[in-house]
């Protein structure tokens, strides 16, 4: 039997690993990409923060394009 996750122990996909490195290196189209597909996790977590909701919004935002870049 094949050990699972030998490759990639977190579980990333590939796919999503080449759009943060195009990220990353300045295209602007994949960290669209990436901030659609967390938009629904940042809807539901600015419910938690005390500020007004889109403020809250655009804070998540900024902290997930700043981990993004985080691993340069």
């Amino acid at each position: 039997m094949e050990a699972q996750g030998t490759g990639n122990p977190e579980g990333i996909s590939h796919q999503f690993i080449e759009i943060v490195k195009k990220a990353q290196s300045g295209d602007k189209a994949s960290m669209e990409d990436i901030l659609s597909l967390f938009s629904l996790d940042i809807e539901y977590l600015s419910k938690f923060i005390m500020l007004p909701r889109e403020e809250a919004i655009q804070t998540l935002k900024i902290e997930l394009i700043n981990i993004v870049y985080q691993d340069l």
